[in-house]
């Protein structure tokens, strides 16, 4: 593993951007899924809605079982024999989610372009992690960085506790 940090104006105003966009879909993700009483998930790459947890899970008559990750969508039919009442309701439910959907993705190819890379497509098999602690941008990974300035580990753990522990982004 090799460790990077960087202060290049573009690259610290695309992580910004990336950041910005990813709270804004954080809050309409929050906000849809407070409509339903559940928590909204978020994947990572691209930032985009993943699904709805509930706790306890939401009935199923309405709701698709959990997956692994304790993910819930609306049925797109009802269940075999189910009420009138169930119909309606289930037919109301997925209008909801269709109008309040919030299908916004936030695409972190911006960042990646301009530390020189095509996408997040090139770290898949190298693994990336990534952060902003004061006014630098750190990079742990096994590709190269060309655009950033290679240092010790010892550094990049060092800036990784202070984040960790409150010392500001």
């Amino acid at each position: 593993m090799s460790f990077y940090k960087t202060n290049a104006p573009a690259v610290l105003a695309a992580w910004e951007e990336e950041h910005r966009q990813k709270v804004a879909l954080k809050e309409k993700i929050d906000a849809f899924a407070g409509r339903f009483g559940g928590v909204g998930l978020t994947y990572a790459d691209p930032g985009r809605f993943a699904g709805l947890r509930f706790s306890p899970e939401a009935p199923r008559d309405l709701w698709i079982t959990a997956d692994r990750d304790g993910l819930q969508w609306p049925r797109r039919k009802p269940l075999k024999g189910a009420s009138a009442e169930t119909k309606a309701a289930l037919k109301a439910l997925n209008a909801e989610w269709k109008q309040f959907f919030p299908g916004d993705r936030v695409s972190s190819d911006g960042l990646f372009q301009s530390l020189g890379f095509t996408s997040s497509m090139d770290f898949m098999f190298e693994g990336l992690t990534l952060f902003v602690h004061d006014g630098f941008l750190y990079a742990s990974t096994r590709k190269a960085m060309p655009a950033m300035t290679e240092i010790l580990g010892t550094e990049f753990e060092a800036a990784e506790q202070a984040l960790r522990q409150g010392g500001g982004e």
